[in-house]
C-alpha cells in the first residue's frame, strides 16, 4: 500500500519537475519505467536471505543443545570462535568484491553467532545468569562488528540489545552514574551509525532507543526524589512534550544556523533523512501529547503540581524547546513556513503544557483543537502526508471527546466555540498575512540574469 502511495506522489512530482525544469523529459520517463518494473522482486531475494541467514544460526545453537555432553568444551569455545572468524572473513570477502547486502548478511550472522555463543560460554562454564551484563557484551560486540563492517544488520542487534539492558536492570535506585553515561555512550554510537551508514531500520530503532534512554532516565530521577503522583505526571506531560518538540525543531535550526552562517557544512544525505524521522517521529508524538493531556489527564488528577517542571528530566527538554523555538523564529523572519513550523509547533507544546498552570477545560480544549488544526495546515503546507495523517486522527478523537461532553451544555457550547473561533480567526489572519508578504516579496525580488520575468 505505501508503495503506491509513493509511485502516485512520485508520478505527481515528476509532473511538476519538469515543468519547473528540473528533471527534463527523458529522465522523467526513464525514472517513471524503473518504478513501472519494480515489483518488489529485487528485494525478495535478500529478504529470504535474511530469513535463511537467522534459521542457519538457529540451527547451530540447535546442534550444539543436541550434542551437549558429546562436544568437549575446547571444541565448544574453538567451533565459536571459528564461525565467528570465518563469517567476518567470508564478511570482508564479500565486500571487496563488491556485495554489500551479501557482506552485511553475513555480518549479522556472524553477530548472532556472538550473541548465541556468550550464553554458551555462560552454560559451559556455569556462570550465574545475568540479563542485564548479557545484553551489555552483546551490544559492544555488535556496535564493534556494525562500525569496522557498516553492516545496518549488526546495528540493529546493538540496538535491541540495547534497549533490552536497559529494561532488564530495573533497580532504579541502585543505578549509578557510570552505567549512565554508559547508556548515552550507547545512543550517541547507535545514532551516529544510522547518520553515517543510512538505513530506514536503523533510524527508527535509534529513535526508539533514544525514548528508552530518556525513560529509564526518567524513572531513575523519579525513584531517586521520591516524588508524588501528581510531580511524576506533571514531569511526564512537560518532559515528553518538550522533547517531541525538539526533535522537531532541531532540524530547522540547523538549518537556519547554516543558512546564516558561512562557516557550517550543509547537512549529508544521512543526517537529513535522519532529520526527517526525528520530524516525523516527534510530530507523532506530540500529537498523542495533545490528546493525552485534554482527555486522559483530567481522569487522574485535577491539581498537577508544577514543582515537576523543576526536575531536570522535564527542566532539560523544556529549556532546549523554548531555547529552539525562540532560536527559530528570531532567525526564520523571512521564511514564512520555516515560521509557521515553529508557531504551530509551539502552540501545539503549549497545549500540552497548559493544563499544569490553568485548570479550565474549555480553555485548555479550544487551545488543543486550535493546535490540531495547526498541524493540519502545516502538513497541508509541507505537503506531508505523515503529518495530515496524525494531525486529522488527533483532530477526530479530539472533536468526538467535545461532542460527549459538551452535549446537552449549551453555555459550555457556546463558550468554548467562541474560545476555539477567535484562535482559529486568529491563526487564519496571520497566516494570510504571511502568505502575503511571501508571494510580495517573491514579486519584487530581482530577476537573475537569463532568467525570464
Amino acid at each position: 500500500m505505501f508503495d503506491w502511495i509513493y509511485k502516485k506522489r512520485l508520478k505527481d512530482d515528476l509532473e511538476t519537475w519538469v515543468s519547473k525544469g528540473w528533471v527534463n523529459s527523458d529522465a522523467a520517463v526513464a525514472i517513471l519505467k524503473d518504478q513501472d518494473q519494480d515489483d518488489g522482486r529485487s528485494r525478495l531475494p535478500m529478504a529470504l536471505a535474511g530469513i535463511g541467514m537467522v534459521c542457519v544460526a538457529l540451527a547451530v545453537f540447535a546442534f550444539i543443545a543436541a550434542n551437549w555432553g558429546a562436544i568437549p568444551k575446547s571444541l565448544k569455545l574453538a567451533g565459536i570462535a571459528l564461525l565467528v572468524a570465518g563469517s567476518h572473513g567470508l564478511a570482508a570477502l564479500a565486500a571487496s568484491r563488491g556485495r554489500q547486502g551479501v557482506a552485511d548478511l553475513t555480518t549479522g550472522f556472524a553477530t548472532l553467532v556472538f550473541v548465541g555463543g556468550i550464553a554458551l560460554v555462560g552454560q559451559i562454564f556455569h556462570l550465574p545468569s545475568d540479563w542485564a551484563g548479557g545484553a551489555l557484551l552483546v551490544c559492544l560486540g555488535a556496535l564493534a562488528a556494525a562500525w569496522l563492517t557498516g553492516s545496518r544488520t549488526s546495528l540493529l542487534v546493538a540496538a535491541v540489545a540495547a534497549i533490552s539492558w536497559h529494561f532488564t536492570r530495573l533497580d532504579f535506585d541502585e543505578s549509578t552514574r557510570l552505567e549512565s553515561l554508559i547508556g548515552f555512550a550507547f545512543l550517541a554510537a547507535i545514532y551516529a551509525h544510522a547518520v553515517v551508514y543510512p538505513g530506514r531500520a536503523s533510524r527508527w530503532v535509534a529513535i526508539c532507543l533514544l525514548w528508552v534512554t530518556y525513560g529509564r532516565w526518567f524513572a531513575e530521577s523519579a525513584e531517586f526524589f521520591g516524588t508524588s503522583d501528581d510531580v511524576i505526571l506533571t514531569m511526564m506531560l512537560a518532559g515528553v512534550g518538550s522533547l517531541a518538540a525538539v526533535m522537531v525543531f532541531i532540524d530547522p535550526v540547523a538549518d537556519l544556523f547554516v543558512k546564516w552562517s558561512s562557516y557550517l557544512p550543509e547537512r549529508s544525505h544521512g543526517r537529513w533523512l535522519m532529520s526527517r524521522s526525528m520530524q516525523d517521529a516527534g510530530f507523532l508524538i506530540l500529537c498523542v501529547m495533545i490528546v493525552f493531556s485534554l482527555i486522559v489527564v483530567p481522569e487522574f488528577s485535577d491539581d498537577l503540581s508544577a514543582a515537576g517542571l523543576f526536575y531536570l528530566p522535564a527542566l532539560l527538554p523544556i529549556g532546549l524547546a523554548v531555547l529552539m523555538l525562540v532560536v527559530g523564529l528570531l532567525l526564520s523572519f523571512k521564511t514564512a513556513r520555516t515560521r509557521a513550523l515553529f508557531s504551530a509547533t509551539g502552540l501545539a507544546l503549549l497545549s500540552v503544557l497548559l493544563p499544569i498552570v490553568i485548570g479550565n477545560i474549555l480553555v485548555v480544549a479550544a487551545v488543543s483543537l486550535a493546535a490540531l488544526i495547526g498541524f493540519c495546515a502545516l502538513g497541508t503546507w509541507y505537503n506531508n502526508r505523515f503529518w495530515m495523517l496524525c494531525a486529522y486522527i488527533g483532530l477526530t478523537a479530539v472533536a468526538l471527546w467535545l461532542l460527549e461532553v459538551t452535549i446537552g451544555s449549551l453555555l459550555g457550547q457556546s463558550l468554548f466555540f467562541l474560545i476555539a473561533g477567535v484562535l482559529l480567526l486568529g491563526m487564519a489572519l496571520w497566516l494570510a498575512r504571511l502568505f502575503k508578504a511571501g508571494a510580495g516579496s517573491s514579486e519584487n525580488a530581482p530577476v537573475a540574469s537569463g532568467e525570464r520575468p
